[in-house]
Parts: C-alpha cells; sequence; structure tokens
C-alpha cells in the first residue's frame, strides 16, 4: 500500500484466534478515516443516522404545515364547494382550531413513529412514559417558573423590531367565542400540543440524542423546537421552554412532568386571552405582573426543594467526541440544514 492511503485512513483489525487442528477465524477489517478513533468514528456516523431520521423527520412535518391547504381546497373543490366559500369556512375561529388539533396530531407523530420505526428504532426506547423519578414537585415548579419568564422573550422581540422601526407581526387568529370556544381553545392549545410535541420533541428527539450526552440532547433539541416554530418572535420563547422541558425530562426519567408543565403553561396564557380580555390595558399589566411575581416564587421554591446536589447538571458523557463535533456532525446534516433554512426562510416572510 502506498504512502498516501497510509496517511488518510487506519485499519483496525479484530484479533485472530488460531486453535491447533481448527482453521483460524477470518479477519475482519474496519476503514476508520485518518484522525478519528474508531469510538468517534463511531460516534459520528450514529450521529449523522440520528440527525438523518430527525431530519426526515421534521421535513415531513414542516411539509404537512406549509401545504396542508393545497390538499383543503382540492378536497372542497372535489365536493363542490368554492374556493370563496372554502377560504370563509377555513376562517372561522373554531375551525382553524379544530384544523390546529388535527395537524398538531398529525405531524407531532406519523412522521415520527413512521422514520424512526424504518431506522430500526423502538418508539418504547426513546419515549419514557414511566412514572417520574425523584422530586416532581420541584420539577414542576421550576419548569413553570422559566416558562413563565420565557413569555417575556416574545415581548423583548417584538419591542427590539419596533425600535428599529421593523413592522414583524405574526398573526394567530382569533379565538372563538363563547364557553365551547373556550374549550375547543383549550383543547388545540393546553391538550393536544403538550402530548404530541412533548412526545416528538422530548420524546423521540431527545430520546434518540441522549447517547451522544444529556446536555447535547437538551440542547440541540432545544434548538430544534425553537426553529419548528417558524418565527423570530417565537423562537427564543420556545427554545428556552425546551430547554427546561428536555432538563426535566433527563432529571425525572419520564415524559409526563414535561407535559403537565407545558400543559399548564399553555393553559393560562388561553385563560389570560379569554378572562383578560374585557380589561384596561393597566388592569392586564398588574395581573400579569402578580402572574410573574407567583412565578417567580415558585421557582425559588422549586429550587429549594431539590436535594440533590448536583440537581442542576448532567451527568458525565461517556462519549469521546467533542461538543463542538457533535454539533458540526449534527447540523451540517443535509436533510438538519435544510430544515434550518426552511425554517429561517418561513419567519421573514412576517416582516
Amino acid at each position: 500500500m502506498n504512502d498516501e492511503n497510509m496517511n488518510n485512513e487506519t485499519f483496525v483489525v479484530s484479533p485472530q484466534q488460531e486453535t491447533p487442528g481448527v482453521s483460524s477465524t477470518p479477519t475482519y477489517v474496519t476503514y476508520v478515516p485518518y484522525g478519528y478513533t474508531p469510538k468517534t468514528y463511531e460516534e459520528k456516523m450514529g450521529l449523522k443516522k440520528c440527525a438523518l431520521l430527525i431530519g426526515i423527520s421534521l421535513l415531513t412535518l414542516l411539509g404537512i404545515s406549509l401545504f396542508w391547504g393545497v390538499l383543503y381546497y382540492t378536497v372542497m373543490s372535489v365536493f363542490g364547494i368554492s374556493s370563496a366559500k372554502a377560504n370563509i369556512i377555513i376562517n372561522d375561529p373554531a375551525a382553524m382550531q379544530a384544523l390546529q388539533v388535527a395537524l398538531s396530531s398529525l405531524m407531532f407523530t406519523v412522521p415520527f413513529i413512521l422514520v424512526f420505526k424504518a431506522g430500526n428504532h423502538r418508539i418504547s426506547d426513546l419515549v419514557p412514559l414511566k412514572k417520574p423519578e425523584g422530586n416532581k414537585t420541584a420539577m414542576f415548579f421550576i419548569g413553570l417558573s422559566v416558562c413563565a419568564f420565557a413569555n417575556i422573550a416574545n415581548s423583548l422581540c417584538g419591542q427590539l423590531f419596533s425600535q428599529f422601526g421593523i413592522d414583524y407581526s405574526v398573526d394567530f387568529g382569533e379565538n372563538p367565542d363563547g364557553f365551547f370556544g373556550f374549550l375547543l381553545s383549550l383543547i388545540a392549545t393546553a391538550v393536544v400540543p403538550p402530548l404530541v410535541e412533548e412526545f416528538a420533541c422530548r420524546g423521540i428527539i431527545l430520546g434518540s440524542l441522549r447517547k451522544y450526552g444529556d446536555g447535547f440532547g437538551v440542547l440541540t433539541s432545544a434548538i430544534l423546537f425553537g426553529l419548528m416554530h417558524g418565527n423570530f418572535d417565537q423562537m427564543p420563547f420556545a427554545f428556552m421552554v425546551g430547554l427546561v422541558l428536555g432538563y426535566i425530562v433527563v432529571k425525572t426519567g419520564s415524559l409526563w412532568i414535561a407535559v403537565a408543565v407545558h400543559a399548564a403553561n399553555n393553559f393560562i396564557s388561553v385563560a389570560f386571552e379569554y378572562l383578560l380580555a374585557g380589561l384596561s390595558q393597566n388592569s392586564q399589566n398588574l395581573i400579569y405582573s402578580l402572574y410573574l411575581m407567583a412565578a417567580l416564587t415558585a421557582g425559588v421554591i422549586g429550587a429549594a426543594l431539590l436535594t440533590d446536589k448536583d440537581g442542576f447538571k448532567f451527568q458525565k458523557s461517556d462519549t469521546e467526541s467533542s461538543l463542538k463535533q457533535k454539533f458540526k456532525w449534527f447540523f451540517t446534516s443535509p436533510t438538519i440544514s435544510i430544515f434550518t433554512v426552511l425554517c429561517l426562510l418561513e419567519s421573514l416572510l412576517y416582516f
């Protein structure tokens, strides 16, 4: 073999056993690129495969989100309903909430289940549905407190754009009226999304990344959770929420406290929209300030209830690859790169 090949790859040869009177076992050779150890190369290839599966799932989710309208108007035309009439139907607040329930239930479950099953993963191994461990009350209080203050990030983003004379407005639609409209909003916001989003993001995505380090898995899944919201108003909020919910899942070994925190935060948001709608701006600000004080108190209590001195630390990863290498391998994966670019482009549409 020439010198050039020797500089570009390493050969790892399995031990060869010889027994008198018995033919020797075959020798297996694994080619490891120069600069890698067998373990780091294995981590790279595993992480690349993981990124491929996550990216395909996210791109499918994004495709459903962006192109459901084409299917809707096609179906309506089949039933003889004009585009104008179909547009009136779909823009009704109650219809929009019902659509959100259907789309969320589809986007955050079917693509992830099918793709990861095709990748030879058992969903039950990735999604921790067992009884939570540790101090559940502390984790719930800490999670709810972080979510409450993460909401401030939305307002700060809007104020930042306004200071530069930029009109960045995201239309989330109107809420349906009445008590049944309130119930529908709760289902569409505080029941279905916490279940299916936690299943996909803190279940399958985080579950598949944790073998490369809990810190890496939590941070990466939070970044993806922020990106998938598709607008700069919600991205900082979703990223911060993704961090605390991922932390809770790792520390409790279960998805359920994260689901509870997610549901409680969304319930409070919906309740404020309905209950404070008729009040003056000063009254709304006062009530929201009181809520933040209560959330801060809950967070302090939650931190005090933690008896584990390493409660805010993750276990040290047994991987050989550096955090920088892991991020490079994951986010330069073609499917993840395409997903990131598409989410950023979608965010630009609101300018």
